[in-house]
Order: structure tokens, then C-alpha cells, then sequence
């Protein structure tokens, strides 16, 4: 069974500016605030978290945006010295705030292959750990419903994995099968509705 996975799978590697945490670096306390501190590209994301915050707090007043910030914290505290993990925590959590109005755009600077350094090993199987990167192929892109890419654009892997995507993306319609893909899982989502049946939970 296919299963829908939060990932990255640009691979163009560009330059990021150097920048301070969001917090106090002299009074870092753990694993993960250390290396926040140690990477200028984890520190930029970290100094762009207290605006998105408030962004998506404005915009979306009805939604737990402090419960997200809090999940968000937990991650990255279990990621530990796992640079990929951390990384990835916050693409996560600005992507969360996005959806939910904020305007951050991190896309253009961080890619799958910021995230796995060339680490990233061939795999039959998606990603199943935050940070974890693996190197699969496209197996097939078509329009995401009919016949027209106009009404969004799906793309499938050989490892099981697939996107879709609401817009028509042309860097997706390019692709052709066989194309190699480095594929990132950047989260994993939080307080997910639960279906119960027969007293189980599915």
C-alpha cells in the first residue's frame, strides 16, 4: 500500500546567509539548542520561527498554534545531535504555520539534498524517521484527477512513495521515469483524528 509522506525532493543545493538563533545561544541547555547555535543554516530557520508564529497565530485564531509550537519543540529535543533530524524538524513546523497563513518561504533554500549531504542511500522503501533520507527513482507523473494538469499534478516512486500536488508543476511534468529522486521525510503529523471500530483504533 502507498502511503502519503511529508518530503522534499528538490535537489539544488544553494548558499544560505549566515544568521542568529531565534533565541539566546549563551544560555543553549541542550543537544539540539547547541547545534541550532552550531549551524548558520539551522540558526536562520530558527530566527524566522518567532514572526511565522505570530503569523499564523493572526491568521488562523481558531487553530492550536501553540500546540504545533510545542510539538515542534518535542521533536526537535528527541532529534538530538541529528543535524538531518533537526533540519528537517523545522521545515516541518514552517510548513505548519504556513498552512496556516504565515509567509515564510524556505523552499528555495533548503532541498532534500541540504538535508541528506549526499548520504542518502538507494532504498526499496520510504522514509519512515524525521531526517531520514533515501535515493529512489520516479516511476510515474500524471494529472492528479482526469486527463489535465491544470487540475493539479501527482507523482509516483518506485519505492512506494507518491506527492500531489493541487498546482500544475512544471519541474514535476519534466520529470521522466527512471529519474533519480532524493527523497527526505520532514515530519510526521501530530494529534491525528482517530477512526474507532469494533473497540479497536485503525
Amino acid at each position: 500500500m502507498k502511503r502519503i509522506l511529508t518530503i522534499t525532493i528538490l535537489t539544488a543545493i544553494s548558499c544560505v546567509p549566515a544568521a542568529a538563533a531565534g533565541f539566546d545561544c549563551a544560555k543553549a541547555a541542550t543537544t539540539d539548542e547547541h547545534l541550532v547555535c552550531d549551524v548558520p543554516q539551522i540558526s536562520l530557520l530558527d530566527s524566522l520561527l518567532k514572526s511565522a508564529y505570530a503569523e499564523a497565530k493572526a491568521a488562523s485564531p481558531d487553530e492550536n498554534v501553540p500546540r504545533i509550537a510545542r510539538d515542534f519543540l518535542a521533536d526537535r529535543h528527541a532529534c538530538g545531535a541529528d543535524r538531518a533530524c533537526v533540519l528537517s524538524t523545522y521545515l516541518g513546523v514552517l510548513d505548519a504555520y504556513n498552512d496556516l497563513g504565515a509567509t515564510v518561504d524556505i523552499r528555495k533554500d533548503i532541498t532534500a539534498e541540504t538535508i541528506a549531504l549526499g548520504r542518502a542511500k538507494a532504498s526499496a522503501a520510504v522514509p519512515e524517521k524525521v531526517g531520514q533520507c533515501v535515493l529512489t527513482q520516479v516511476d510515474e507523473v500524471h494529472p492528479r484527477i482526469g486527463d489535465d494538469f491544470d487540475g493539479g499534478t501527482g507523482i509516483d516512486f518506485t519505492n512506494e512513495g507518491y506527492q500531489v500536488s493541487y498546482n500544475r508543476e512544471e519541474e514535476l511534468i519534466a520529470s521522466k521515469p527512471r529519474d533519480e529522486v532524493v527523497m527526505c521525510l520532514i515530519s510526521i503529523p501530530h494529534h491525528c483524528p482517530m477512526a474507532t471500530t469494533g473497540g479497536g483504533s485503525i
